[in-house]
C-alpha cells in the first residue's frame, strides 16, 4: 500500500509539476518567437553599424554573462561595456551583411541564434578588416517578457588590408 501511495505521488510530481517550459511550441509560437529575435537582431546590428553602444541594452547585465570572441578572448558584461566604447572610437565604420539565420529551440524561452554573413571594418586610419565568413551565435533568454542575450560567440578570421601612407 505505502509502495502504491509512492509511486501514485512520485507519478503525480513528474506529470503534473512538469514545468511549461518544456512543451513542444506550436509552428506559429515558433514563427512568433523568430520574429521577435528578429527584430532584437536586426536591432543589435544597426545600433553596432551607428556605432551606438546601445546595442548592449538587449543583453543581459549579469555576471553570468559572457561571450567569446572571434580571437579566442573572453569577455564579461562589465569589460564588454567598458572597451567597446573605446573600439568605436577607433572606428570610423563597421557594416554587417546577413547571408543565413537559423534558429534552435531549446525550450519556450531560450533559443539559439545564429547568423552567418561577412562584416567589414574600417579603421579612421583607413585600415579595412574583413571577416568572411562571420557566425555569430547568441542564446537568447526570455526574461521578464524580453528576450535578452545570456551568451554570444562569434567566429570568423579577419583579414586586414593596411591603408594606403602616401
Amino acid at each position: 500500500m505505502k509502495t502504491n501511495i509512492f509511486i501514485a505521488t512520485l507519478l503525480l510530481c513528474i506529470f503534473g509539476c512538469t514545468s511549461k517550459q518544456n512543451e513542444q511550441l506550436t509552428q506559429q509560437q515558433k514563427d512568433q518567437i523568430k520574429k521577435e529575435i528578429t527584430i532584437i537582431g536586426d536591432s543589435i546590428i544597426a545600433r553596432a553599424e551607428r556605432l551606438d553602444s546601445k546595442w548592449l541594452d538587449y543583453y543581459m547585465d549579469s555576471p553570468e554573462w559572457g561571450m567569446v570572441n572571434n580571437d579566442g578572448t573572453r569577455w564579461d558584461y562589465q569589460y564588454t561595456k567598458k572597451v567597446q566604447q573605446d573600439f568605436f572610437n577607433v572606428m570610423a565604420s563597421w557594416k554587417w551583411t546577413t547571408t543565413h539565420q537559423d534558429f534552435k529551440f531549446l525550450t519556450n524561452d531560450i533559443v539559439i541564434y545564429a547568423l552567418d554573413g561577412k562584416d567589414e571594418t574600417v579603421m579612421k586610419t583607413g585600415d579595412k578588416s574583413t571577416i568572411d565568413p562571420h557566425t555569430y551565435t547568441m542564446i537568447f533568454k526570455k526574461i521578464e517578457g524580453q528576450w535578452k542575450v545570456i551568451y554570444s560567440h562569434d567566429s570568423g578570421i579577419p583579414v586586414t588590408q593596411k591603408a594606403d601612407k602616401k
